[in-house]
Order: C-alpha cells, then sequence, then structure tokens
C-alpha cells in the first residue's frame, strides 16, 4: 500500500465563497473608506475615490448597453484609474482583458477577436489605435455623469481572461470567475499579516495573473497597494519606503540587487514565477536579515498562486512549499493513482481556485482540466494538470523537479528521466547523474546514464545492481558512462543537448575502461592485452579529458588525428590537460609532451614509448604534429570567426610567411568592409564622437558603445580638474618605484579609501589591471602552490601564476562542482591554493555565482580572488561590487577590480588583510614593476572614487539605461543570452552577417564591435554594447533604429549574393597551367636561396573524384606528379568554381582566401604547409610586379 500522508493531499478549505471579489473590496470602502487603497507616485488615492471612478466605469458600461457577461478589453497605461477601470469592468458584471499598449497590434486584435470583446477602455491615441476593430470604444476620460445601478455579478461570473503562451503558437485565454479570486483573497488573509498588507508592491503587468494578486488581492483586504511601471521601479518610487511586501521573479530581483539595495521598509519577499536559487536568498538575507522570504508557485490556470513555502536562511534545498488554503495539490503517476514520498510524479492541482478552463475552447479545457470521479484518495472531481514533475519530501513539502516533457518512451514504457536520476544520485559515491534516451540504431532507443563520481567502487555493475532493486527492469539503463562533470547551461540546469549520442556511446562502451583520475596507480603499468587494446584504453582516456574541459559533451568527437590546438586546447587548458591525464594515467605528463605530440595518436605512441612497453613507436599511425589533418578545422573557423585572429594564431614553420597571410586576410577583410573593430579619433562627451574605420581614411560623428566607461566619470569636469592639478604639481610620467619615490599622499588615500568602500582592511596600487592580476598572483604564492582559474578568467592570472612556477589548474566555467573536483585532488597541508575568478564575465553574461564558488572554495580551505573588473562600481552598497552584492565580502581574500572601468583612470588595485597587502608590497611591487600609478591619474580615480560613495544617481541611470535597453532590445526580437549587466550582447547565427552589421552600424553614427567564439559558438557571433551612466534613452532608441536597418540591409545583400550563379565551368588544364608555372617558379626560388626548405606536398584539383595535380617539394627539388602524397607534410585545395581557380592562377591571395570563405575552394592537410604556398604565392606576386606596379 502506497504511503500518502493526508496533510499532502487535503489542505482545509474555507467555502465562504458566495461573493464576488468587488462585494470584498465594497466591504472595505465601508469600513475605512478614507484608508489610503492606492499609492502612485505622489498621488494617494483612498478607497472612497478609487470606488467612485470604479462606479462611474461601471455605469457608463451599463449605460451604454454592455450586457452582463460581456468581455471588455482594458488597453490602458499603469496608473490607479487602470486599477479602477478592472474593478469597474467586472463591478458592471462584465469579465476584463487586459491589454499592454507595448504589444504587437497583430498580438491585441488577436486577443480581442478571439475573446469576442464587444468593448474596449482607452486611455491614448495609441491605444484607440490598437482597439479600433471593437464595437465600443470608451476613451476613460470622457466618461459620463452615471451612477451604478443595482445590477452586480455573482459568484460564478468571469471576472477576467488572461492570454498565456499557447503550444499551437497562439496565446490561449484562460477564463477565471470570482469565486476563483475570493478562494485567492482568503488564502491570501492567512498568509499576509495586516502590517504586511500596509504597502503591497504592485510592478506587475496586468496582463500576467501576479497583478491580481497585487491588486485584487490586496484591496480586498483593505491594504494598500504602491503601483509602479514595472518590477524594476522597485527602488526608484517616490513611496518606495513605503513598501512592505513584494512579490517578484527571482531573475527581477536579481538585476534589481546589483545596485545595491531593498527598500528600507521591505519586510516580506514573494518569490515566483521561476526556479528560486539558493544563493539569491542567502542574498537577499545578507541585506535584510530580518526578512521573510516566501516561494510561491501555481499556473495561471489556479488564480496566482497554489502553494507556498517559507525560505528560511541557510535552507539547503528550496520547495515550492505546500498547498495553500482552497488549493489542494497531487503527485500522481501515469494511472492516476498517488506516488509514494521521495517518488516523481505529475503534479495536480485542484480547489476552489481553478479556473473555469480556456475561453471558447472545450476540447483544450477537458485535455487540462480532468473531470474524475472522486476516491478516498483524491476526493476531488475536477483536476488540472500542470505538467510539472514533483515528488513529496519527507516533511510534506514538494519539490519542483521539471517538465512531465523529459518523459521518454522505451519499448512502449514511459519512462521518467529524473527519476533514475534521483535515485541514482541518492547512491552512495554518486555526486550527480544524468539520463538519455539515445537512439539505438537499429529503430529503436535505449536508456544510458551518464555518472559523476570520484569513488572507484561505484562501478557500471554496482550501478545497474543498485538500480535494479529500486526501479522496474524497463528503467535500469544499458549504458553507464563516467564524466568528470556533467554539461550545464549557462542556468545550471542540465543541458540534455550536449549528452552523447548512442552509436558513439555504444562504440566507447565497447572500447573503453571506467578510468578515475584520482587514482594514483600507474594505469600504464597495469595494462594488459595487444598493442593496438592498449592504445584504445589509452585513447578513451585522452578524449573524455579533452572532451571535459572543452565542455564538448561527447568524447567522441575528438578524433584520433585531431590537433589538440584546432579542437580549441589553448595555452592555459593544455596546462589543465597535462595535469588530468597525469592523474588519469598515474605519471607525469608534460604540457610540453602534449605540444610536442600535438594529437591523440601522437600523444599515445609518445605515452606508450615513454614506458617502454615494447611497442613499436615507428608504426605508419605514429604521425608527426606537423601531419595533424588540421586545414579542414581551420577553414572551418576563418569561416566561423574573426579570420584575421585565426591566421595569426594559426601554426606555422615561419612567423614571416604567417605575417603575410595576416597581410593578405586583413587587406581581404578591409575591402569587404568586414572589419569588426573602428577607432575613436576625439569624444565631444561621454557617448559621442568622432570615430573612423580602423583601416580606412574615413571619419564621421557616432554614438560610441565600446569605451567601458560604465560611470562615464572621465568626462566628469571635477575629475580633470583634480587631474589637472596634480599635473601641474607632479609633472607627467609614472612615479620612478613603487617602493621608493612613486607614491603621494593621493596614492595612499585611495587605496584606503578603496579598502574602506569594498569591505577590506587594506589595498596595493599597481600600474594597470594587468599588473594588478600578475603582481598578486605572483605576489602571493610560490612554486610550491596551485592556482585554480575559472577556463574564461583573464591571461593574466596565467602569466602572473607562470612568473611565481606555481601550478595551473583550471575548473569549467562557473561550474562549481567541477571546481570542488579539483580542488579534492590538490587540497594538502603541504601548500597554498588560490581559486580564481571573475565577478561579471565581460562578454555579456550576468553574475557569477561568486557566493557559491567562493563558499565551496572554504571548504578546502583555499583562498580566493575575485576579479571584479567588470563588477566594482555599480554592484552593492556604494557600487562596492559583486563579493558586497552577494554578501561574500569577508570570505573573499582578495577583491581585484581596474581603475578605468567604473573610474575612468589607468591603474588597478587589490584589497585584502593587512598581512597579505603587506606580502603583496613587498613581493610584488619592488622587484617586479618600477612604476605606479602616474599623480594625474591617482587624482583622477580619487575623485572619481569619492565621488561614487557618494552620489547613487550614476549607478541608478547606468541601470535604468541597462534594462531600457535589454528591455527594447528583447521587445524587438533580439537574443541577448543570458547576461544582466551593461554589457548588451545581441546574439546572431552568421558571424558575415555580423561584420556587416557592424559596418551598417558604423555608416548610421553608431560605434560598436563584434566578437566570436569559435569553439563555444561555432559560426555565431554577439554585437558587444556597453552601457553607461552617460548614454541616455535616446542613444538607445537611435541605436536599436540603426540596427534594425542595417540587418535588414544586411538580409537584402546576403539574398541577392546567394542568388548569384557561379561559374563552375573550370578544366584540368587550368589547373595544369598553373601548376607547370608555379612549379617553375619554385624552383628558381629555391635554387637562389641557401636556407632549407621544408619537405611538402600541395595538391590541386577540381573534383572529388579525380586526381589531384600535386606539386611535390622534396630535398630542395620540385616534381609534378599525379597521385596522392601520404608521407610528406602536405594541404590539398578543391577548386569549385571558377573565380577560385582565377586567384590561384593569378596570384590573388585575398580572392582565393574568399573563395575559402565562402566553400568553393575547400581545404584539407596542415596549416604549416598551407602558410607556406600563401608565402610563396605572395612572393610569386611580388616577383613578377615592377617598382611601379607595386607602388
Amino acid at each position: 500500500m502506497v504511503k500518502i500522508k493526508e496533510k499532502k493531499i487535503a489542505q482545509k478549505t474555507n467555502d465562504n465563497l458566495e461573493t464576488t471579489i468587488c462585494e470584498l473590496i465594497v466591504r472595505q470602502l465601508l469600513k475605512h473608506p478614507e484608508r489610503i487603497a492606492i499609492i502612485d507616485g505622489e498621488t494617494k488615492i483612498d478607497y472612497k475615490l478609487l470606488m467612485k471612478r470604479v462606479n462611474e466605469v461601471s455605469g457608463e458600461l451599463k449605460n451604454r448597453g454592455i450586457k452582463t457577461g460581456s468581455l471588455v478589453g482594458v488597453c490602458m497605461n499603469r496608473s490607479w484609474e487602470l486599477v479602477a477601470t478592472l474593478i469597474g469592468v467586472m463591478q458592471a458584471g462584465c469579465a476584463y482583458v487586459p491589454l499592454d499598449p507595448a504589444y504587437p497590434q497583430d498580438r491585441i486584435r488577436y486577443m480581442l477577436k478571439n475573446s469576442r470583446a464587444v468593448a474596449a477602455i482607452v486611455d491614448t491615441d495609441k491605444s484607440a489605435k490598437l482597439c479600433n476593430e471593437v464595437n465600443e470604444l470608451i476613451w476613460i476620460n470622457e466618461l459620463g455623469n452615471h451612477s451604478d445601478s443595482s445590477v452586480h455579478p455573482s459568484a460564478n461570473d468571469l471576472a477576467y481572461v488572461i492570454y498565456t503562451s499557447g503550444s499551437t503558437g497562439k496565446p490561449k485565454g484562460v477564463a477565471v470567475e470570482h469565486s476563483s479570486i475570493v478562494s485567492m483573497s482568503q488564502s491570501m488573509r492567512e498568509l499576509f499579516s495586516d502590517e504586511e498588507l500596509k504597502g503591497v508592491f504592485a510592478g506587475a503587468s496586468v496582463c500576467f495573473d501576479t497583478s491580481v494578486l497585487e491588486i485584487m488581492g490586496t484591496l480586498s483586504l483593505g491594504g494598500t497597494i504602491i503601483l509602479a511601471k514595472n518590477a524594476l521601479d522597485l527602488t526608484k518610487l517616490p513611496a518606495s519606503d513605503q513598501i512592505i511586501t513584494c512579490v517578484m521573479v527571482a531573475s527581477s530581483m536579481q538585476a534589481l540587487l546589483a545596485t545595491e539595495k531593498l527598500p528600507k521598509g521591505i519586510k516580506c519577499l514573494v518569490f515566483g514565477g521561476e526556479a528560486l536559487k539558493r544563493s539569491l536568498v542567502e542574498q537577499v538575507y545578507a541585506l535584510k536579515p530580518d526578512l521573510r522570504v516566501l516561494n510561491a508557485y501555481g499556473p495561471t490556470e489556479d488564480t496566482v498562486y497554489s502553494t507556498i513555502a517559507e525560505v528560511p536562511s541557510g535552507t539547503e534545498v528550496v520547495t515550492i512549499g505546500k498547498s495553500v488554503t482552497n488549493s489542494r495539490a497531487y503527485i500522481l503517476d501515469d494511472a492516476m493513482q498517488p506516488v509514494s514520498v521521495g517518488t516523481a510524479g505529475e503534479l495536480y492541482l485542484a480547489g476552489n481556485k481553478l479556473a473555469r478552463g480556456y475561453l471558447y475552447d472545450e476540447e483544450k479545457t477537458k485535455e487540462r482540466f480532468i473531470e474524475m470521479e472522486p476516491s478516498d484518495l483524491i476526493p476531488d472531481n475536477r483536476l488540472y494538470k500542470t505538467g510539472d514533475l514533483c515528488r513529496w519530501t519527507e516533511n510534506g513539502e514538494i519539490e519542483f523537479l521539471g517538465r512531465v516533457d523529459q518523459q521518454v518512451k522505451i519499448r512502449g514504457y514511459r519512462i521518467e528521466l529524473e527519476e533514475i536520476e534521483s535515485t541514482l544520485e541518492s547512491m552512495e559515491g554518486v555526486d550527480a547523474a544524468a539520463a538519455a534516451a539515445v537512439d539505438g540504431g537499429i529503430g529503436q532507443k535505449i536508456l544510458i546514464v551518464y555518472v559523476v563520481s570520484r569513488d572507484e567502487s561505484v562501478t557500471q555493475t554496482r550501478i545497474k545492481s543498485y538500480l535494479s532493486e529500486r526501479l522496474p527492469k524497463y528503467m535500469v539503463p544499458q549504458v553507464v558512462k563516467h564524466l568528470e562533470a556533467l554539461p550545464l547551461l549557462p542556468n545550471d540546469k542540465l543541458d540534455r543537448k550536449k549528452l552523447m549520442n548512442l552509436e558513439e556511446e555504444i562504440r566507447l562502451k565497447q572500447e573503453t575502461v571506467v578510468v578515475n583520475p584520482s587514482a594514483e596507480n600507474n594505469l600504464i603499468q597495469r595494462l594488459v592485452g595487444s598493442n593496438n587494446e592498449q592504445k584504445v584504453t589509452i585513447l578513451s582516456i585522452i578524449q573524455g579529458q579533452v572532451a571535459t574541459i572543452l565542455n564538448l559533451g561527447n568524447p567522441a568527437k575528438v578524433l584520433p588525428n585531431d590537433s589538440f590546438d584546432e579542437l580549441g586546447i589553448d595555452s592555459l587548458s593544455i596546462l589543465e590537460l597535462s595535469s588530468r591525464l597525469s592523474k588519469s594515467l598515474g605519471q607525469k605528463l608534460s604540457a610540453q609532451a602534449i605540444l610536442e605530440n600535438a594529437t591523440p595518436n601522437a600523444l599515445i605512441n609518445y605515452i606508450i614509448n615513454k614506458t617502454g612497453s615494447g611497442i613499436d613507436t615507428n608504426s605508419a599511425d605514429k604521425l608527426p604534429s606537423v601531419a595533424a589533418d588540421s586545414l579542414a578545422s581551420f577553414q572551418t573557423h576563418i569561416q566561423s570567426s574573426h579570420p584575421t585572429f585565426q591566421a595569426a594564431k594559426a601554426p606555422s614553420w615561419s612567423v614571416t610567411d604567417k605575417s603575410k597571410l595576416v597581410q593578405e586576410v586583413l587587406r581581404m577583410v578591409n575591402d569587404n568592409r568586414r572589419n569588426p573593430y573602428s577607432k575613436v579619433l576625439r569624444t565631444g562627451s561621454g557617448t559621442r564622437g568622432i570615430v573612423g574605420d580602423a583601416y580606412n581614411d574615413e571619419e564621421q560623428e557616432a554614438v560610441i558603445w565600446t569605451t567601458n566607461l560604465y560611470l562615464g566619470l572621465n568626462r566628469d569636469q571635477k575629475v580633470i580638474d583634480e587631474a589637472s592639478i596634480a599635473l601641474a604639481r607632479f609633472g607627467t610620467g609614472m612615479g620612478t618605484s613603487a617602493a621608493a619615490s612613486g607614491m603621494t599622499n593621493q596614492h595612499l588615500e585611495f587605496e584606503a579609501e578603496f579598502a574602506d568602500l569594498v569591505g577590506k582592511p587594506s589595498a596595493c596600487l599597481f600600474p594597470t589591471g594587468y599588473t594588478a592580476n600578475v603582481g598578486a598572483i605572483a605576489g602571493i604564492l610560490g612554486k610550491n602552490d596551485v592556482v585554480v582559474i575559472d577556463q574564461l578568467c583573464h591571461a593574466s592570472i596565467v602569466d602572473g601564476a607562470r612568473l611565481c612556477g606555481a601550478t595551473i589548474r583550471t575548473f569549467q566555467h562557473n561550474n562549481v562542482s567541477d571546481l570542488e573536483a579539483v580542488l579534492e585532488s590538490e587540497v594538502s597541508p603541504y601548500h597554498s591554493i588560490l581559486v580564481v575568478l571573475e565577478g561579471v564575465y565581460s562578454m555579456g553574461e550576468g553574475a557569477a555565482p561568486v557566493a557559491e564558488i567562493v563558499r565551496t572554495a572554504k571548504k578546502y580551505n583555499a583562498l580566493v580572488l575575485v576579479d571584479e573588473a567588470h563588477s566594482f562600481g555599480f554592484y552593492g552598497k556604494g557600487g562596492a561590487g559583486i563579493c558586497a552584492a552577494q554578501g561574500v565580502t569577508e570570505e573573499v581574500d582578495f577583491i581585484m577590480t581596474t581603475l578605468s572601468k567604473a573610474l575612468g583612470s589607468l591603474g588597478g588595485v587589490v584589497a585584502a588583510s593587512q598581512e597579505h597587502v603587506d606580502l603583496m608590497k613587498s613581493s610584488s611591487r619592488a622587484y617586479i614593476f618600477q612604476a605606479t600609478v602616474s599623480p594625474a591619474d591617482i587624482a583622477a580615480a580619487l575623485t572619481a572614487l569619492r565621488r561614487l560613495r557618494s552620489d547613487d544617481a550614476l549607478r541608478e541611470r547606468l541601470w535604468d539605461t541597462t534594462r531600457y535597453m535589454r528591455q527594447r532590445f528583447e521587445d524587438a526580437g533580439y537574443d541577448l543570452g543570458t547576461g544582466d549587466g551593461p554589457i548588451i550582447t545581441p546574439h546572431f547565427s552568421d558571424k558575415d552577417k555580423l561584420y556587416a552589421i557592424v559596418q551598417g552600424l558604423y555608416q548610421r553614427g553608431i560605434q560598436t564591435s563584434a566578437v566570436t567564439y569559435p569553439i563555444v559558438e561555432s559560426g555565431r557571433g554577439r554585437l558587444r554594447l556597453i552601457c553607461s551612466a552617460a548614454h541616455t534613452r535616446e542613444d538607445v532608441d537611435k541605436t536599436l533604429e540603426a540596427l534594425i536597418e542595417a540587418e535588414r540591409e544586411v538580409d537584402a545583400q546576403l539574398a541577392a549574393t546567394n542568388d548569384e550563379v557561379k561559374d563552375s565551368n573550370i578544366t584540368r588544364a587550368d589547373v595544369e597551367v598553373w601548376a607547370n608555372a608555379f612549379a617553375a617558379y619554385l624552383e628558381e626560388s629555391i635554387a637562389e636561396v641557401s636556407v632549407p626548405t621544408p619537405n611538402l606536398a600541395i595538391a590541386v584539383s577540381i573534383s572529388e573524384h579525380s586526381e589531384p595535380i600535386t606539386i611535390l617539394v622534396k630535398d630542395g627539388n620540385v616534381t609534378l606528379s599525379t597521385h596522392k602524397v601520404s608521407d610528406l607534410p602536405s594541404c590539398s585545395l578543391l577548386l569549385t568554381d571558377k573565380d577560385a581557380v582565377s586567384a590561384l592562377q593569378s596570384s590573388d591571395v585575398q580572392g582565393l582566401l574568399n573563395s575559402i570563405c565562402n566553400g568553393t575552394c575547400v581545404l584539407n592537410g596542415q596549416v604549416e604547409a598551407f602558410i607556406w604556398l600563401i608565402g610563396r604565392i605572395v612572393d610569386q606576386r611580388q616577383h613578377v610586379l615592377s617598382p611601379v606596379d607595386l607602388e
């Protein structure tokens, strides 16, 4: 018999529902007519005046013959009259349909048409135009002097219809009756005290059901609502200090806290609408320890909220709590039977708050509002099917697990992946688990689980046995795979798209052994079997570790002959790969060894040869590092990212040859107007100036979005005056020595005042932000110590570690679990560990989970340095930064920032304890840096710092512009990613389109830049717009308008280009002519030089099925061949149209590069050989040109 706790099912119900929400508000009028009902800016409206206007609205509707039960649209700006109108519509016996004037016209017209609204009440020309198709258009300022009649609604009448997103692509109307709102009011009466109702913040749009709680619920209980335009106005209202209770989604609160504070009178915070994270809970408690925090859950279909949880400080698991009065919750299985405690099932809701259904959609209503016969276990006859997956906790609360959409069917069985995951995570030694149903390749799916564990005893056999004891046989996975960490989305949810596909997983299952990376015994010495079997084992380890570091999800994406460099293993991650492979293999494997054996195959042979296993290291599959098939990846990267950067970082035999390639790429980019950068020539204000193309002699006035000067203090007159005084007093240049005569009193004052602001005892200045990081790391650590770095940290951290000889480890960006795994493998009483992270990553993300990372680091007694370059000055109280905002200042050992971002000056500073500062000053500045911040710069920085501390207006303007810009761009349909800070990054799926848009913006007077991440998001890119306090809403509007126009123009250009018909009429003879001429040139030029020439092969073809024409360069000789060559470094060019062939024939490198970028020249082979070829083509072109031609 399933054990069910009665209190989990049946909550108490108040059945006194034979009234309406209007009657409840009228009762409050009769009790206290002069009590303030609404505070709207500076205006205070008492219940008497509110209800007078309500009656006027109601009377107008009746006078116009609007019948009881009719639906009436309300399309008005937010004011107290909007509230009166909503109540007036209901009092007339009608139901209101809320319409936001900011909605697109098509959406409003659909809602009016779908709801069959007979009238609409408006307040502006815009809203009147949006609603002009209804029969009766009523202006709120033209109401007649009509008194309310005796006709009033009944409890079962419709009160409102709110439209929510629909699965069909069209919004669906949720129809809610008066009795449901009354039921909600009764539950509020038990939830909130009279004191908490004296000031309820009302920031939700009336198009969302939260407004019903804020407005109708509060007024029905005699409370006072404080009206706002939106949730982000919480701290800006004239009456913000009177706010006591606030209902808000977590993400809005997170954005608000960046500005520093909560209203001083707030006592109750209710979160809802999205998942609530522990870190945010702790953040608000850090600001107000006496706060009451609630987490609410509920769909529109159950009148705002269904369950509630009190969330005290220190809560480990944030649940959605228990059912509120007049609502009941059931968690049921597929057979509609209650599940046991801890078992996942679908959440169903019942009670008096349920909506009538979906307006005019009986089929959808029957699908989601289930009619059933009452029973002992389920005494209700109507349930709402939420589609949410939940489970009961032991204390009778409900834990939200996700959507039921994650359920899958295998061999006819319905399987809930979350149930497998939660069961496996209850196994001792398992840190995290994920399940997936993957294609079996024979028309069936199979189950696979991914396990994160540092316990060697957690084997595939034990896992299957454990699950078999607890789950049906069909839910036991066929495949088990161990991972270092689960792939996560930026919001820390499991990224299911990155889990492995079946074919590759089955192959890995058959070929690999599970290896625990913390094992200290020598795996290599324990390998048995044939040479090939040993190689397969080591290959699986290399693939797994590379995939983990790069967050590829699927190790099979790492092919045996892939170049580590082309995969994305850079100078930092190669150190982490060295460390992880050393631990996995049980023997030291240096970063240099990986550099010199630059593919998995080459590295395998090196490893086995090093152990003396007897494997033939000269076997055919041992390829030199230059022979890695890297050219195809190179082509992909220059197609998907900024070509100049990709060319500059490519491996080559000759720096001079690579410089020639880069120069040609630059010319191509500039000629195509695809350079993502421009230059500022002079500025006239903090946001406007004269800009020019980065490589062309052009200039024009523009709005500038690239300065990184968040608060605009570089243009502040007081800052400039103080810098000028210091310049006159001390002269130009830097101090001669930070330990000798380079310091002034202003330097010391700045250190003291900066430390005081961020909450540390002392601070240490450095010449730049870069040297602050380098100096801090090099001064703190020694060669015996370990620095653990977020993989997206600034390169200066790595340089500091290299300078002092510390071991460098990395953890996946913002991934707390991965950090813990690294720390656990490095913790020791015999060295120090320093964890380094950026509080806000500079490329448009939101705040990092600083508090979680810091507390994880402290579990292992690690020191912590937080780089606040992009958070100091505008997060936290007084601009103290992200550590202050998240309440972890005391736990963070070192807080670093640059002076350029917030203070408009030059320099860097690190705040810490006095003993740590003394250590840095003794070991860093005296011998590493022989200079300090110039007197003029420090005078400017000190003045700006004091302005920052004394004036909140700068931060408020910055955040106001930021939020306005985000809202405008999101409303226009642009994907801004996960960020919430002042760096706005619209994402684009085509990098060529992105670069063209940058040029289009430049032509329209907007200066910005483009950034691309070929490894993280291949082919995609982002605009980078950095808001400042100096920017205005007019700047934002102009920029958005220019962006829309530029994108439209670029789309048309790209469409025209795609429609062009390429000339593919090429013959082998065309290539032969070039090959003969080029071979003759090579032979002549090689004979003229005394330096050695590399051996290589250059193959050119016009079809995948034709034999290539190959130029062989070997031992100084040049020959032609018609065969492929496999024993030499080579590059092959497949030319598919006339333009590509012509470019080759005429030594037109830019034309050839264009063909490579557009895919009509397909590359394969080695990058080094290709760069050598480009160098020779450039030389040939210069050789045939006369001096006059060159000019």
